[in-house]
């Protein structure tokens, strides 16, 4: 069996809450009901198949005579999951998932636990992070950050750059506590450091520092520096 079936079962079986015997006679019934119609139908989709997972658990509970585990509100219930038709290279464009132990996963995905190229959850994973804990390749934003291009959040680390009460990064820091190859904030370890409480590095420059001599510090510590982060820098000093 597929993957993408037994991902489908698992979303239909947690939105039914159902565990033990009942559970494996659920599952059981669900595969027949997939093998079944992907045989007389020649579809491999399970949801062009059976349908939206909620609403086939919606169907298990009321034949079973299970209360709803969701709470209605403004005509929706929570927990609630939402998976759009559209779909881009087989992953659904829009993925909303407020179930706690669910996992959103879509282009746009959005959830407790979200995985996907825009993600927004309290644990976060995509291109473009966002949340409590957010995991991005190129940006990621939350209360612990973590990214290869930007990080911004109360613990922000990357490659790149970072901002935040720590901040981490290989090349450029701005923080609370800020360590990278050029850091600037309260408490600074760099090759150029620009602090106001205490610093460490090559280059060292108490606040108030002048811009132009932290520049210069900068073109000769990175003679490559972009020119953008060298003007963001200055207008920051």
């Amino acid at each position: 069996m597929s993957s993408e079936f037994n991902d489908y079962i698992d979303r239909v079986i947690g939105s039914i809450g159902v565990t033990g015997r009942r559970e494996k006679q659920i599952r059981e019934d669900l595969i027949s009901s997939l093998i079944e119609k992907q045989q007389s139908t020649g579809e491999s989709d399970p949801y062009s198949l059976l349908g939206n997972p909620e609403d086939v658990a919606e169907e298990f509970r009321e034949n079973l005579e299970l209360k709803s585990r969701g709470v209605y509100y403004n005509g929706f219930r929570y927990p609630f999951e939402y998976i759009s038709k559209t779909k881009v290279f087989g992953i659904p464009l829009v993925h909303v998932n407020t179930n706690p132990f669910g996992v959103a996963k879509g282009i746009f995905a959005v959830g407790i636990t979200s995985i996907g190229v825009f993600s927004f959850g309290a644990i976060s994973i995509g291109v473009l992070s966002f949340g409590a804990i957010a995991l991005g390749i190129l940006v990621a934003m939350g209360g612990v950050a973590l990214s290869g291009i930007l990080s911004m959040g109360g613990a922000a680390i990357s490659y790149t750059v970072s901002l935040g009460g720590l901040a981490i990064a290989k090349y450029i820091s701005i923080g609370g506590y800020a360590s990278a190859d050029i850091s600037i904030g309260g408490v600074c370890n760099g090759i150029v450091a620009a602090f106001n409480q205490h610093g460490t590095g090559q280059y060292m420059f108490k606040s108030p520092a002048n811009p132009d001599e932290v520049v210069a510090a900068i073109k000769k510590a990175k003679p490559h520096m972009w020119k953008w982060v060298i003007e963001l820098i200055k207008n920051l000093l």
